[in-house]
């Protein structure tokens, strides 16, 4: 027994003494491969917009499940030829040709290469109102904070794929009550050179509040929402939901143009109806954790007071913030929270002797430097311009037809541009779309 005891302590001691003086071999087989930097050039820039609005059952509205495009809208860019670069245009398809030739030279592509936008009046019996967004740098991430399918409202999920791909796009749709479980969520084909168009009432139904999330595997897609109004027989208003920009803490809405408040007052007293003419703020908390976000609300001037609105909003859900008392004038909303949100406003332009309309105005992209952006050129046109350092608030209005660049230097803004047809309303982010080139490290094997 002493014997197998004491060549058990030895086999013990020999393992532990091999587990802390066992040496570390390497071994290579063949040369190591050298490592090689290759330059990756921008790929052509192409903006895409979607086109007429949409209007369901086709061109009689007689035909379920079928959407057909009513009149044409009014396209407006701005190009500026580098190195040899030519534009390219077709059925609201911008492509910059040969830009990869600008290399990583200054400016690479972005607004002050090109910038499109298009926008559409309508007076019809189902669709009535002013329309305009961006034309988008295609994607396979999109997120989209606006849109309503109660009673009157018709939401319509717009996905354009202008590459030679097929696109697979999934959904995430978060309503007030949290993430939406429904069938149709994924595996949705956008054919190459196609647009595909879903009624997200199919999906979530009688829904007054939500967020929709657009991931597409394949061909990246150009996406939005166009929402509609309908009160009884009397359409009364349209407008897309564009693109929102990254997730943040702070996000700026400037461009919150009050007309008819009065107008709106008496309304909504004779019809419950009109409720929604009031001024909201939309806003999604993604993630496990509630915020708590502060909507401050100020005028350009000394004759607009503004208002502040504090709520807590639940993790994954989206929640609609009414603003009231808001009187005739022109405002910024910056919104922050304890976490990072996102953010979105709708507001509404009513008049004596026009039907309502509405406009869904995304937080604005912060930016420094250079942009360029192009203005409609028929109605009345205004810049939103925010100084996120100073908090000074100036709105400028614009000559129709032209192009206006900004130069904001080392300070931060954040602008939009508000357009006003015959008293109907719609707005236009300041955008800086680009294809970034630059250089890649591998090893060739």
């Amino acid at each position: 027994m002493l014997k197998r005891i004491f060549l058990l302590v030895f086999v013990v001691c020999g393992i532990v003494a091999g587990s802390v003086t066992l040496p570390t071999f390497s071994f290579q087989i063949g040369n190591t491969a050298a490592e090689s930097e290759l330059v990756v050039q921008a790929r052509d820039l192409q903006l895409v917009c979607p086109g007429g609005l949409y209007k369901a059952g086709g061109a009689t509205g007689n035909t379920l499940g079928n959407f057909a495009q009513v009149g044409q809208p009014k396209y407006f860019s701005e190009f500026n030829s580098m190195n040899g670069a030519t534009l390219s245009t077709d059925q609201g398809i911008f492509t910059v040709q040969s830009a990869q030739a600008l290399g990583n030279q200054e400016p690479q592509q972005g607004s002050t290469l090109l910038n499109a936008n298009q926008y559409q009046k309508l007076a019809g019996a189902t669709l009535h109102g002013l329309a305009a967004t961006n034309c988008q740098l295609p994607a396979n991430d999109i997120w989209l904070l606006g849109g309503d399918t109660t009673t009157g409202r018709e939401s319509l999920l717009v996905m354009r794929n202008t590459s030679a791909v097929d696109a697979t796009v999934s959904l995430e749709i978060f309503s007030e009550g949290g993430r939406v479980n429904a069938p149709g969520l994924s595996g949705i084909s956008v054919v190459a050179g196609k647009t595909t168009v879903i009624p997200l009432a199919g999906i979530v139904p009688k829904t007054r509040s939500f967020m929709t999330h657009v991931q597409s595997s394949g061909g990246a897609v150009a996406a939005w929402i166009q929402q509609r109004t309908v009160r009884g027989l009397s359409a009364a208003g349209v407008d897309y939901v564009s693109p929102s920009p990254a997730f943040a803490k702070e996000l700026v809405l400037p461009g919150l143009f009050i007309r008819g408040s009065a107008e709106i007052a008496k309304l909504i007293a004779k019809d419950a109806n009109y409720q929604d003419l009031v001024p909201v703020l939309r806003v999604f908390v993604p993630g496990t954790d509630a915020a708590t976000v502060t909507a401050q609300v100020a005028g350009s001037n000394a004759s607009t007071f503004g208002t502040v609105v504090r709520q807590v909003v639940n993790a994954g859900t989206v929640m609609d913030i009414e603003i009231p008392g808001l009187k005739d004038g022109d405002y910024v909303a910056v919104v922050s929270a304890d976490r990072d949100i996102q953010a979105s406003i709708r507001f509404s332009r009513v008049s004596a002797t026009t039907k309502p309309d509405f406009t869904w105005l995304t937080a604005a992209e912060k930016f420094s430097g250079a942009r360029n952006i192009s203005i409609p050129t028929e109605g009345i046109s205004k810049l939103s311009i925010y100084d996120v350092a100073t908090g000074a608030y100036k709105v400028l209005p614009v000559t129709p037809g032209s192009t206006y660049r900004f130069s904001a230097g080392a300070n931060e803004i954040a602008a939009k541009l508000i357009i006003d047809i015959d008293s109907s309303v719609a707005n236009l982010s300041v955008l800086d779309q680009k294809n970034v080139g630059g250089n890649l490290k591998v090893n060739l094997r």
